[in-house]
């Protein structure tokens, strides 16, 4: 997932921390669903938004709605105040509303289940 935003302290609201370092910082949204700080795109241009990249983990014990869910609300919950934030998951765009956020990461872990199977 990589977000795009001129808000320098989006890593340390999203993962509730002031001690950040990539591939090391994750936050534990609910039982078995977490995001990981894997980083940020540092842009010296002025005006240019900063690009901050988390993976997304969900385990496989759980019940995949509902804790997609609980993790898309979280999302909002933190994106939906920041202006000119843009959220893209697997190269996908997409409007930061919590649904829509449900909706593509469901689509993206269907793909990875089906592709298993084959």
């Amino acid at each position: 997932m990589r977000i795009e935003t001129p808000d320098k302290k989006l890593s340390h609201d999203l993962l509730e921390t002031d001690h950040i370092q990539a591939y090391q910082t994750e936050k534990i949204i609910t039982d078995g669903v977490s995001i990981r700080y894997e980083g940020q795109i540092l842009r010296e241009a002025i005006g240019f938004p900063e690009l901050f990249n988390f993976s997304i983990y969900v385990a496989e014990h759980i019940a995949l709605p509902i804790a997609v869910a609980v993790l898309s609300r979280y999302l909002y919950d933190k994106l939906k105040d920041r202006k000119n934030t843009e959220i893209r998951i697997n190269d996908t765009s997409i409007e930061i509303n919590a649904e829509k956020i449900e909706q593509l990461i469901l689509v993206i872990l269907k793909e990875k289940e089906d592709t298993k199977k084959k």
